[in-house]
């Protein structure tokens, strides 16, 4: 940007990055990102490693797609009409009680352990890790997931772990 004759939210998009449709968009996606994810702690209590949100998600948001306005989309996700009530709530909390809530979480997560078998996964899709023209780990090559994340974390500490030189 730089200075318009226009006021800044009535610069056309087809001028300026700084247009008020990015603007509004940007509002309107995080609204609805927070009211998803207050909707599914209010029914599940987390989000993390959870089967079920996955396909509500698939159903309420990535199937019907363009077909459907965006705020019905979320509306039938979560029950009630986008609002900024969760967003505001957010934003709203203090640095402090929001380190505690996510430190709480994340304790919690520690002590029940993953709710998945991190080590059978089957994402069904293949997994290419690279750098540069060198592939370092491959589902398909390397037996799954599992082994693919294995292989990867070897890499970095390999690369970039304490005493290692850089070879990137």
């Amino acid at each position: 940007g730089g200075p318009s004759s226009l006021p800044l939210l009535m610069v056309p998009h087809i001028l300026s990055a700084e247009a008020s449709c990015y603007y509004h968009a940007y509002v309107l996606a995080d609204m609805s990102v927070y009211q998803t994810r207050d909707y599914f702690f209010a029914k599940y209590g987390s989000i993390t490693d959870n089967k079920e949100v996955g396909p509500e998600l698939v159903k309420s948001y990535w199937l019907p797609g363009s077909s459907k306005p965006f705020l019905e989309l979320v509306k039938n996700l979560t029950g009630a009409e986008l609002t900024a009530a969760a967003w505001l709530k957010d934003i709203s909390t203090s640095v402090d009680d929001k380190v505690a809530a996510e430190k709480a979480k994340y304790d919690k997560g520690l002590e029940e352990g993953p709710t998945i078998d991190v080590e059978n996964v089957d994402l069904e899709m293949k997994v290419r890790i690279v750098h540069g023209d060198e592939v370092i780990a491959d589902t398909e090559a390397d037996g799954g997931l599992a082994q693919t994340c294995a292989k990867f974390k070897n890499y970095v500490e390999t690369h970039y772990g304490p005493g290692a030189e850089s070879k990137a």
